[in-house]
């Protein structure tokens, strides 16, 4: 079967057609958590006199917020997309890569917003008094190709994580989500019980230290290849239906 590059473009555009809650609103949350970082930076500073007090900020978490923001766009996304993607002739085969490719361009969009921020953040000097939000020892070290090489994989993957749990409320919605919800957490409960009763957290924070960053993130991908599979089988045979 060839593939529909047309029908595959309209789900792209169907996605983007709420671009204000896609696109904008997750920047204009970051914008408001860095102003308030940036003030309390700036109080902590006139308080000590000097930058010592921004010490540690490099492992700072703030920007994981558009990572978790990520999950939940590729739910909701999908949920109030499918139907209407039905609609307008698409298969399913057509709508899961549409939603792909949008995936793509949404982790490249951020991306590179990031790391260019990251960078601004670095010529700054922390924004003048050492802060950092955006040169953090996660995404926002190391050489150009590196700080978007990571960024994108890390969005990328929250965003097939996020799908697998938009394909499957599509399918067989609340007691679906609900089931799968449950075994995510019988899961990441049994991976728990299995490092703490063979003693294998030290040989786990050994593995994240050795790798680093881009290690983790590089084999992250394995993972996000299996979550976008996942996904689309549970998608294939979803019927379309009002939310």
């Amino acid at each position: 079967m060839t593939l529909a590059l047309p029908r595959i473009w309209r789900v792209v555009r169907l996605h983007y057609v709420n671009w204000p809650t896609s696109i904008l609103l997750p920047w204009g949350i970051l914008i408001l958590i860095f102003l308030v970082n940036l003030t309390i930076w700036y109080l902590i500073a006139y308080a000590t006199g000097d930058s010592s007090g921004m010490e540690g900020t490099q492992y700072t978490g703030s920007i994981f917020y558009l990572l978790v923001y990520q999950a939940v766009f590729a739910i909701q996304l999908m949920n109030a997309t499918f139907a209407y993607g039905m609609g307008m002739s698409s298969t399913r085969r057509d709508y899961y890569l549409g939603t792909a490719l949008t995936f793509g361009i949404h982790a490249a969009m951020f991306a590179v917003g990031v790391v260019l921020l990251s960078y601004l953040e670095q010529w700054t000097g922390g924004w003048g008094v050492g802060g950092h939000m955006f040169q953090t020892i996660y995404f926002g070290t190391g050489p150009l190709w590196q700080r978007l090489f990571t960024f994108f994989f890390a969005v990328l993957g929250v965003l097939f994580v996020g799908a697998i749990f938009g394909a499957v409320f599509v399918r067989w919605r609340a007691l679906g989500l609900y089931a799968l919800g449950a075994a995510w957490v019988v899961a990441l409960l049994a991976a728990i019980a299995g490092f703490t009763f063979t003693d294998s957290w030290p040989a786990v924070g050994r593995w994240f230290l050795a790798n680093g960053t881009l290690g983790v993130v590089s084999w992250s991908i394995v993972l996000t290849a299996a979550c976008a599979v996942i996904g689309f089988l549970a998608l294939r045979r979803a019927v379309p239906r009002s939310s």
